[in-house]
Formats: C-alpha cells, sequence, structure tokens
C-alpha cells in the first residue's frame, strides 16, 4: 500500500512550509517528502500572469502530471508526500483540494487533510518575515488582509481525518510535532510500523 498524502491548507503567512519542513523531518522514517505550494505555483507564474484566462489550466496540469507521478511511479510508493496549499472555500478552492483527495484515492492510499489557522493580527506580521520577501512569496499586508476578511480556508465538511490547528502561540516544532502525532494516529500502517514508542512527546 503506498504511503500517505498530507495536505496542508491555510491562508499565507500562516507558517504552512516552516512547519511542513520540520513535519518532514519527523516523518524521515518513511522517506517523508515535501512538495510546497511555490514548486506547483511558480513554473505557471514563469509562463502566464495569473489574469490569463489560460492560467489555471495551466496550474490544473502541472498538478495532474505530479498527481499522474504519485499514482503510477512505484518509486513514489514508499514515501510519505506532504503538500502546503492555500485553497479558499469557494468552487475553485474546494474543486483543487479534490483533486489530491482523488489522487490519494487513485493511489490507493490515506489522504490526511490539516487545516492552520492563525490570528489576523499575528498572520499579518508573519507576511512579512525575511524568508518570505526572499524566497518571492506574497507579502502584501493588505492584500492578504482583504483575504482573511473575505476569505474561508477550504475545509472537509465531515472528512474523518482532518486535523485543524491554530498556530498562533504555537512554535512551529511544536506544531509539526502535533501534526506528526495526528499523521500516525490516523495512519494505521504508519503507526503499526513504528510502535506507540515512536509518537513524539508535544510537551
Amino acid at each position: 500500500m503506498p504511503l500517505p498524502i498530507v495536505h496542508i491548507n491555510g491562508f499565507p503567512g500562516t507558517g504552512k512550509l516552516t512547519i511542513a519542513r520540520l513535519l518532514v523531518e519527523l516523518l524521515s522514517p518513511f522517506n517523508g517528502r515535501l512538495v510546497h505550494n511555490h514548486l506547483l505555483i511558480d513554473p505557471a507564474g514563469a509562463v502566464l500572469p495569473r489574469s490569463s484566462k489560460d492560467y489555471q489550466r495551466l496550474r490544473h496540469a502541472i498538478r495532474a502530471a505530479i498527481f499522474d507521478t504519485l499514482i503510477k511511479a512505484p518509486d513514489t510508493f514508499d514515501s510519505v508526500y506532504v503538500f502546503t496549499d492555500f485553497q479558499s472555500s469557494d468552487d475553485l478552492g474546494s474543486s483543487v483540494v479534490g483533486e489530491y483527495e482523488s489522487a490519494a484515492r487513485d493511489r490507493r492510499c490515506t489522504f490526511v487533510p490539516i487545516i492552520l489557522s492563525c490570528a489576523k493580527d499575528e498572520n499579518l506580521k508573519r507576511l512579512e518575515s525575511k524568508e518570505r520577501w526572499l524566497h518571492g512569496k506574497l507579502t502584501d499586508t493588505a492584500l492578504v488582509s482583504y483575504i482573511l476578511d473575505n476569505e474561508g480556508v477550504h475545509k472537509f465538511k465531515d472528512h474523518p481525518l482532518q486535523m485543524e490547528l491554530d498556530v498562533t502561540h504555537i512554535e512551529p516544532m511544536t506544531a509539526a510535532r502535533l501534526l506528526y502525532n495526528h499523521v500516525l494516529k490516523v495512519c494505521i500502517d504508519l503507526n503499526a510500523g513504528l510502535g506507540k514508542e515512536a509518537i513524539t512527546d508535544t510537551k
């Protein structure tokens, strides 16, 4: 059975990438691999402006190529894949998250959706980090403030494996350990492989 796909969804500046990197380190016994959202966004942005009617179609094609590999390539089966993303609760965002869930189903692996949230003031503060600027990430506080006030992050209504975590007052490593524990708990194949003693203490 191929190992799970973990999808971390949250607003820009929440801390998804920092936490995901730490989570992947914790998942090293399962060959944890990180595919952060800019690996999928930047190739499309290099070719087309976001205003182009073909932009979302290109984004879809890039995702489809990645998912096809995860479904068909045996060399991916022994790795847990952690994706970071920002998808809103509108029709487009819900459709994109549905692609991840469908890919996991076709891969015949567990799909673990995770929602990260953060208080607005702290979220906007984190946008100003040097790392975001160096990596060409969104740093427009006015735009993100508008998004925070007018859009919701996609959440499944009744997904049994979904986890929601408010990271406003949580250090990244603590957050990563909480996510790791959740993944081990809901992915029986992983938990059975390591044993209870491997579950990380989050205190």
